[in-house]
């Protein structure tokens, strides 16, 4: 059996596209058995939910919600993790939504014994024509690039890791079902749960047919906020004790190894003028990102859960 995770907060306008593009077979691929994880903490995406799943009639078996009580995505994921009956979890996103035989490509590695992880690509719904769509296809583009070089051994269309790594994206991942411990503040719960992967001794595979589609942040402040928490959670893993078998993977100094990758990447005078944006954009993310991290030791909200509106 698959179970398929969707962590979602305030997302009626989104989840029933998500969940349809998993739950439709001919669509996403799936042949085995599956069962859908809704864990959210809004009624009115349990509610959204809950209508797809009986317009597409799911049966109680394949469509399962959880009400998460505020205390934030990795609870609502230790709490779906504890509900589910599949060897290989799939998890996602509630305000993305998957291509064609996505979940067929993203399963293909689990045949080999030694993965342990399998992740997409993430593709951005925005336009190039505007400076923050631009950056979110940028840096979209430049993981990819990154796990194709890192992840070098390939074995027909998908690549394994081997002394290096890069971790799997949250919004699109599929892993064997360990026995994961996510703890409850952990701020980057996707790398959190590749490196839990690596150090079991087990290969993570990338899967670049496997496409999800990703709204990045149309303003500065929800840029701040989204990489703030998530690239910031790679200093809060180092407390965690993490990294054993591989080193840390997210830093300034080796975002700077990928200088030419940005100047290279535009295709007109404009773009080439927002490449060159970023750099002080992303010396100010790591900025705050000490600051709030080192400095100032902050975790996870109150609250859990930090929505970035500009996303939805």
């Amino acid at each position: 059996m698959i179970s398929v995770i969707i962590a979602s907060r305030n997302e009626p306008k989104t989840i029933g596209k998500c969940i349809k593009c998993i739950a439709d077979k001919e669509y996403s691929g799936i042949t085995d058995p599956f069962e859908i994880i809704q864990a959210s903490p809004d009624k009115e995406t349990l509610d959204a939910g809950l209508t797809t799943s009986k317009e597409l009639k799911l049966s109680s078996n394949q469509y399962i919600q959880i009400k998460d009580p505020k205390k934030g995505k990795p609870y609502a994921l230790d709490l779906a993790l504890k509900k589910s009956k599949g060897s290989i979890l799939i998890f996602t996103d509630g305000d993305t939504y998957l291509e064609k035989n996505a979940i067929k490509y993203l399963l293909k590695p689990f045949s080999n014994e030694n993965i342990g992880g399998t992740t997409g690509r993430t593709v951005s719904m925005d336009s190039k024509n505007s400076l923050m769509g631009y950056w979110g296809h940028l840096l979209a583009d430049a993981a990819h690039h990154r796990r194709m070089t890192v992840m070098s051994t390939k074995k027909d269309d998908y690549h394994i890791s081997g002394k290096e790594f890069f971790p799997m994206s949250g919004y699109i991942m599929a892993t064997r079902n360990y026995d994961f411990k996510i703890p409850s503040n952990v701020l980057s719960d996707d790398a959190y749960i590749s490196y839990f992967i690596r150090n079991l001794g087990k290969e993570i595979a990338y899967t670049p047919n496997a496409i999800c589609y990703v709204k990045y942040p149309r303003t500065l402040n929800d840029y701040y906020k989204q990489k703030v928490r998530s690239l910031g959670g790679y200093i809060q893993l180092q407390s965690l004790g993490v990294f054993k078998r591989d080193k840390q993977s997210r830093s300034l100094g080796i975002e700077m190894k990928y200088t030419l990758f940005v100047l290279k990447y535009p295709k007109n005078l404009k773009q080439f003028l927002w490449s060159l944006l970023l750099f002080p954009i992303r010396v100010i993310t790591w900025l705050k990102i000490f600051w709030q991290r080192v400095i100032l030791k902050k975790d996870m909200p109150k609250s859990g859960w930090e929505r970035i509106e500009s996303t939805k």
